[in-house]
């Protein structure tokens, strides 16, 4: 039997396509209709490739299925992909988006119909066969490839300007800080609304990261590992524990000078690095690779993750109260 069930399958697939629109959503309009990638597809382009790929490949497992493509085996679409990426200029954004939220349904949908016996076996296709097994694999593969594709896009100095950029890095710390104004001390200490952590302790989290870019910003494009040991040897959770531990001390003035402080010079790293320097490749520490750009922009990502939980926390005291 095969290792992936059917509802397994059925699983990656959905959640692949769901890690995908959540980039897309990194983007706004403007940018998903005329940004252009490396290959110079632009982002909708690419949805409209992966729900192309979607119903072609569904419909050759169907037929493989029935038996009948044991026949007329498979014939593959007329075109390339780049030439499809051109057509697909003068889709409607939403056009393209209804199609591909369809043809990924379908896809899950019959994934989720199949037998362990119809994974287990292998189908003709004239003079080849088809496993439904490893054309599904494929397909969850194929929409992560992509995925990561957009994702370098959108971290890319062919999505920003140097300005642009850096307003976005502004203005982030800004909301960041703005989040906590009028929360007491004792409401910063104690309430804990991320797990075991309070918003001191998502403060300080985010503080001990700004301090662990400000190494790499400093040594790009490759930092001494000695000189952040403490940010990248063991699990998420040893890390992270150590961290908070190693700034245990910190009262929340402390915490929110360092924050200020780390931003600051962050922004003079910014500052000081060329259009070319931002545009180059190194090592993000963490097992990945991009561009100077991307770290900055993944950086302030995870901060906004962290704001954002910040953020509810205030609405929904707010709303208790009134109530």
């Amino acid at each position: 039997m095969p290792a992936t069930t059917s509802e397994q399958h059925a699983k990656q697939l959905q959640r692949s396509y769901e890690s995908l629109m959540r980039v897309l959503a990194l983007l706004d309009p403007a940018e998903i209709e005329a940004g252009r990638m490396a290959n110079n597809w632009t982002p909708k382009a690419l949805i409209a490739h992966v729900a192309f790929w979607d119903t072609v490949q569904l419909q050759r497992m169907r037929d493989a299925y029935t038996g009948a493509a044991a026949e007329h085996g498979y014939a593959r679409p007329a075109g390339t992909n780049d030439e499809r990426a051109a057509e697909d200029t003068d889709r409607s954004l939403d056009e393209v988006l209804a199609t591909a939220d369809a043809a990924r349904t379908a896809l899950v949908d019959f994934a989720a119909s199949l037998k362990p016996e119809d994974l287990a076996r292998t189908y003709p296709e004239a003079s080849g066969i088809l496993s439904l097994d490893e054309r599904l694999a494929h397909m969850t593969n194929h929409t992560r490839t992509h995925a990561r594709e957009l994702w370098r896009y959108c971290c890319s100095m062919r999505r920003w300007d140097r300005s642009r950029l850096r307003a976005f890095l502004v203005r982030q710390h800004t909301n960041l800080m703005d989040c906590i104004e009028g929360l007491t001390e004792t409401t910063l200490t104690t309430e804990r609304i991320s797990g075991t952590w309070t918003i001191r302790d998502l403060l300080t989290h985010i503080l001990s990261w700004r301090e662990f870019a400000y190494h790499v910003v400093g040594s790009w494009p490759k930092v001494d590992s000695a000189t952040i040991a403490p940010w990248i040897e063991g699990d998420e959770d040893t890390v992270n524990s150590r961290l908070m531990a190693d700034r245990a001390h910190l009262n929340m003035i402390d915490v929110a000078d360092g924050l200020t402080t780390y931003h600051r010079r962050l922004l003079k790293h910014f500052d000081a690095a060329s259009d070319e320097l931002l545009a180059s490749e190194g090592d993000y520490c963490w097992g990945d690779q991009g561009e100077l750009a991307g770290f900055f922009y993944s950086l302030v990502l995870h901060e906004m993750e962290h704001a954002e939980q910040i953020w509810h926390y205030k609405v929904a005291s707010k709303s208790s109260v009134i109530g």
